[in-house]
């Protein structure tokens, strides 16, 4: 197990891997036995007895999965891990089987078991945050009640609205700053993104007095603390095997309980606010309460920031796109305005975006189809018959890679693995297909695992991209500043929490104010004035 144990600190598993070994750790050393087993899903064998698989996927992750389901073609089938069955999906059919019963196909367990390591909890923590108190409509513990939380506040409505609104209006001023320099600034795109989006999500949680408003230090802390979940979650001693993320998450937690303890929630958005007395009703300390909310920064801010680095990439190396994608937002999203003195006022409406600029949301959900490589996890509870087909044992784990999924050509089309940006344009012939089988499309999770920050994503990334297309030029250069073309650069496959992976290194760009648009003054435009 050393040998072992080396190579998964030397390695940044995917969480697939992370979270089917952790289980394993846990649980394993029982090797089911099904009493039907002409219904049990095909097993694929392994060339090393035992642990074969499970190299493999410590190895390549995800693609690990979209290799075997190309190969054998099979809608599920199973790998034997340390004597554990583990079952694949690959069919949208099964994954929403496996979705409409979460009292079998429990999801919780991952969480429940992942998070001690993740935000540093200790067991006085974890059993109060266990406890089942009474709500209205029943009894559940913290961890339950959270995820209700977030659903309540960031399903469409005021709450949603109001958080939407505080994020963009931070992403538009880090716009007007990038506007003021005519000469253009050459910059590293992620690396830009990244503090704009750390920033205005941030914001839209946790108000007036958001502690990573004007601190750098704490924004490359959080990112320290994400890059380094993988050993923290796996490593032995953190504090020497992971020591740089163990650090950043203990400065990311002193600045959450400072915030609480300086009453910041107060004035924060609901969705913090309704946490923070959970977490007092619950029994939590100020620092426990700490602990768990740093669990909201990574879900508003691990896949947003290279969902919109993504996407930018994708719009600004094909200038074809770009003009028609600039088009639509001038005819259908943009108010504009002229004062008396002949000054231009452009306001982008941030709900028509939806309907009005059919092809930016197309293209937004091809880049969550391409570049998604999560997984959704569940314990199988009891002995179950999965859609009446296949008979599947009590303890055994069933995974659902995304990659997988949105890899299939029975799905997708013979060009499954090309970027196409107008796939899910409605007037695309296979549209009417995809609608009758919603299993297929996986970037969100599904079931009780569905992400609920999803609608406030899709606002905040596609508006925030829509506002630098129609104000900026942007082309990529070398480190000399020197024109070059456009690179789609590798994947970082493997981290954590997130699904959307980031770029293995950076693209340089210079981003330079469109002429034409200069001079005119930018707003977002919304529904309601939610925010002051």
């Amino acid at each position: 197990m050393e040998t072992l144990s080396t190579q998964i600190l030397d390695l940044t598993a995917a969480a697939l891997c992370v979270t089917t070994f952790v289980v394993l750790v846990g649980t394993l050393w029982s090797r089911p036995r099904f009493r039907d087993i002409s219904r049990a899903p095909p097993i694929i064998p392994q060339s090393i007895p035992y642990v074969g698989h499970l190299i493999g996927l410590l190895k390549h992750g995800f693609e690990y999965f979209e290799h075997l389901g190309a190969k054998h073609k099979y809608p599920i089938f199973t790998l034997q891990i340390l004597g554990k069955h583990v079952h694949i999906v690959n069919s949208p059919d099964l994954i929403i089987a496996v979705q409409k019963n979460p009292r079998i196909y429990d999801f919780s367990v991952f969480a429940s078991m992942m998070l001690p390591r993740l935000f540093d909890l200790d067991k006085k923590t974890m059993e109060l945050a266990s406890r089942d108190l009474p709500y209205s409509g029943g009894s559940w513990n913290l961890i339950v009640e959270t995820s209700r939380i977030f659903h309540r506040c960031l399903s469409p409505g005021p709450s949603l609205e109001k958080m939407e609104q505080a994020a963009l209006t931070r992403i538009l001023g880090y716009l007007d700053k990038l506007a003021s320099d005519s000469d253009g600034v050459v910059l590293d795109l992620f690396a830009w993104l990244r503090t704009m989006m750390t920033v205005s999500g941030t914001a839209a949680l946790y108000g007036p007095q958001n502690p990573f408003s004007n601190s750098r230090k704490l924004e490359r802390a959080l990112w320290d603390w994400e890059h380094d979940l993988t050993r923290l979650l796996l490593a032995p001693a953190p504090s020497l095997f992971a020591r740089k993320g163990y650090h950043a998450r203990s400065e990311v937690i002193e600045a959450m309980t400072k915030y609480l303890e300086w009453k910041g929630h107060d004035n924060a958005s609901d969705l913090t606010k309704a946490r923070y007395q959970a977490g007092i009703t619950h029994g939590l300390s100020i620092p426990g309460i700490a602990r768990f909310e740093i669990g909201s920064i990574m879900g508003v801010l691990v896949n947003s920031t290279p969902t919109l680095f993504w996407l930018l990439t994708h719009i600004y190396r094909d200038p074809g796109l770009l003009a028609e994608i600039r088009a639509e937002i001038s005819a259908g999203s943009m108010k504009r305005t002229m004062a008396l003195d002949g000054s231009v006022k452009c306001t982008l409406d941030v709900p028509s975006l939806k309907e009005m600029v059919p092809l930016l949301l197309s293209v937004y959900q091809e880049t969550l189809r391409f570049h998604t490589h999560n997984s959704s996890s569940h314990k199988i509870i009891q002995d179950t018959i999965l859609a009446k087909r296949y008979h599947l044992k009590a303890g055994s784990i069933i995974q659902m890679p995304g990659a997988t999924i949105h890899a299939l050509p029975s799905i997708w089309g013979n060009d499954a693995h090309q970027f196409n940006p107008r796939r899910f344009v409605k007037s695309a012939s296979h549209v009417d297909k995809l609608k009758v089988q919603p299993g297929a499309f996986c970037s969100f999770g599904g079931g009780v695992s569905l992400c609920p920050g999803r609608h406030f994503a899709a606002t905040e990334i596609c508006a925030a991209a829509a506002m630098v297309v129609a104000r900026f030029d942007m082309v990529a250069v070398n480190s000399n500043g020197d024109l070059v073309d456009w690179q789609i650069p590798a994947m970082e496959i493997g981290r954590i929490t997130s699904s959307i992976p980031l770029p293995k290194g950076d693209v340089r760009v210079k981003v330079s104010a469109r002429k034409e648009t200069s001079d005119w003054t930018w707003d977002f435009g919304f529904k309601e004035e939610l925010v002051g």
